[in-house]
């Protein structure tokens, strides 16, 4: 892979460049970030700008990455009897709807004009997640039928993941537990399940534009699939309360951190 960071790390017979150590680092990190929460292509997104992948290229092979992951955490979750609530069956439609949808948009848009458009959106996430990152524990009552709002809701989001994937854990996990009142640690799942059902229909598209960068993907794909596991792992032992405060503390890192990428 060709970019601009040129440095190597020997290891006797074996060479690594730079940019791949980078891409594993972020991977493994944004695994366990993305399966406790979400925000973790907040760190990827910019280690593939950093390895000299082209904006329209890392935002199809994060793409890649994803699928890994949410396999490596959805298996994980289900070998530990934890399995999505039925109510997957009602928004997964809309979510693959929109993120076909958000796909194509993304891939009709050439790279110069991508990039003002992420730029933006980070700014405007840096902002929202920040100063307002909401309560993510579910109110009390039973959880709220799914009615035509729910659904629109969950097109929106799955239009947003679609075309640019970073940060749709944050709404996604919004709609599920403090619209739809279900609890942290079982909408979290259903997050897991749905991105990695609406990932296989969007990344399709991004193949078909030649906007995938298999090699890239594959190396943050591996490495996060190692960080899920553990993202998994832990939320099964510290529940809902570790879904929270990680949740929290991605919402503030990633929005700081965004800030200070566009400053």
């Amino acid at each position: 892979m060709a970019g601009p960071i040129a440095a190597t790390l020997h290891l006797g017979a074996l060479t690594l460049d730079w940019p791949f150590v980078g891409l594993a680092v972020a991977g493994v990190i944004a695994g366990i970030i993305n399966t406790l929460a979400g925000g973790g292509a907040f760190l990827t997104l910019p280690a593939m700008f950093a390895a000299g992948i082209p904006p329209g290229e890392a935002n199809g092979s994060l793409r890649v990455a994803i699928a890994m992951q949410n396999t490596a955490g959805l298996w994980t979750f289900r070998r530990n009897g934890l399995r999505p609530s039925p109510v997957i069956k009602r928004l997964i439609g809309p979510l693959c709807i929109g993120a076909g949808l958000g796909a194509w948009g993304a891939t009709s848009m050439g790279d110069a004009r991508l990039r003002t458009v992420i730029g933006g959106a980070l700014v405007v996430w840096a902002a929202l997640l920040v100063l307002r990152p909401g309560k993510f524990d579910a109110p009390s009552g039973d959880p709220r039928p799914i009615g035509v709002g729910a659904l629109l809701l969950t097109f929106l989001v799955g239009v947003y993941g679609g075309f640019l994937q970073a940060g749709v854990g944050f709404p996604l996990m919004a709609l599920l537990v403090m619209y739809l009142r279900i609890p942290p640690v079982e909408a979290n799942v259903v997050k897991v399940a749905g991105v990695l059902i609406y990932t296989l229909v969007a990344l399709p598209v991004f193949v078909w534009a030649d906007r995938v960068d298999w090699l890239a993907g594959t190396v943050v794909g591996g490495a996060a699939m190692v960080g899920a596991w553990i993202g998994a792992r832990s939320q099964l032992r510290f529940g809902a309360t570790l879904v929270r405060w990680v949740l929290v503390f991605a919402v503030a890192v990633s929005g700081v951190a965004m800030l200070l990428r566009q400053l």
